[in-house]
């Protein structure tokens, strides 16, 4: 699937359906590291950096948010040049920052 496609699938995509087209997207070889990043933030990302939901209910969640954080750390997904603005204020990368989250999840492509 093209990269555009790829990123109106996301656009219109409804979370409330679930992660297989989450996966789906982040399984195509097109899925460069602004769109995981993108994916990662819209799933809570956020949330998971600052470790807050370590609810055992959300177990499908841990998993799915868990596995694209270390695909993204291992560099799973190339840098092409696409740009994704990081959605956190300075406030926010700060405290992340003092958590030592690595400035990979804090600096726009």
């Amino acid at each position: 699937m093209r990269y555009d496609d790829l990123k109106k699938k996301l656009d219109t995509y409804n979370w409330d359906d679930g992660f297989d087209v989450p996966e789906e997207i982040l399984s195509d070889p097109n899925c460069d590291l602004a769109l995981a990043l993108e994916l990662f933030y819209l799933a809570d990302g956020y949330g998971y950096l600052q470790k807050e939901r370590e609810d055992n209910t959300l177990e499908r969640w841990n998993s799915f948010i868990s596995a694209l954080y270390h695909d993204i750390l291992n560099c799973r997904f190339p840098s092409t040049g696409n740009s994704f603005k990081i959605p956190l204020n300075q406030v926010q990368k700060y405290k992340l920052r003092k958590k030592q989250v690595p400035e990979l999840f804090l600096t726009d492509l």
